[in-house]
């Protein structure tokens, strides 16, 4: 993937910096990502208009380089951006040619909501199956059931970290999700989507 990271300041948006090393593609397909961060000790409103379009045109621009068919929007929307982050989401996706599809991360209780799910434009949700809090296992045992008790869209990819699996477990549950994305969260490592990784981090015994 390539990744474009920004932050909500205030009412408008600031470009970061990446503090991960991305490496080359080697012939991979390329999924271009657009991170949203909130600022940092902010309570978040509605995402302002400025935002909106900021935003959209950075997805925009990211997208014309995917070699994938793919474009992903990574933002976790919180309860007061819910409505503003549905109309991002749509004109997002009104802006984007047919022939690409986007992809949004969610956060794994939002899939269990009908309010944040069923109005999302989107082609692909999301659930990230990591920084899950007090209620870990309750939510990594959805994932193990291959999503069975989140909403229908949210069951054909998922979200995970390596860092945040328990070394040598099997991965023959994760194989349930048609897509899985891996998102690593040690400084210098890259968000990639590799089925080739789960090889290299659980080998067959």
């Amino acid at each position: 993937m390539t990744v474009t990271q920004l932050q909500l300041q205030g009412e408008g948006l600031h470009a970061r910096a990446r503090l991960r090393r991305l490496p080359p593609p080697e012939g991979r397909a390329v999924t271009p990502v657009v991170h949203v961060e909130q600022a940092p000790r902010a309570t978040p409103g509605p995402l302002t208009p400025a935002q909106l379009s900021g935003i959209a045109r950075r997805v925009h621009d990211a997208a014309a380089t995917s070699t994938s068919g793919w474009v992903q929007l990574d933002f976790e929307a919180r309860p007061s951006q819910r409505d503003s982050y549905h109309a991002l989401v749509r004109q997002i996706r009104q802006d984007l040619p047919p022939r690409l599809r986007l992809s949004v991360t969610l956060l794994a209780w939002q899939c269990r909501s009908t309010a944040w799910i069923a109005p999302l434009a989107a082609d692909e949700l999301v659930p990230m199956f990591f920084r899950l809090g007090a209620q870990r296992e309750a939510w990594m045992a959805m994932a193990r059931d291959g999503g069975a008790r989140l909403q229908p869209r949210c069951r054909a990819a998922a979200g995970f970290a390596p860092d945040a699996l328990a070394p040598g477990q099997p991965p023959s549950w994760q194989r349930q999700w048609p897509r899985r994305y891996w998102f690593n969260l040690r400084p210098g490592r890259a968000t990639a989507w590799d089925p080739d990784l789960e090889s290299s981090l659980w080998p067959s015994p």
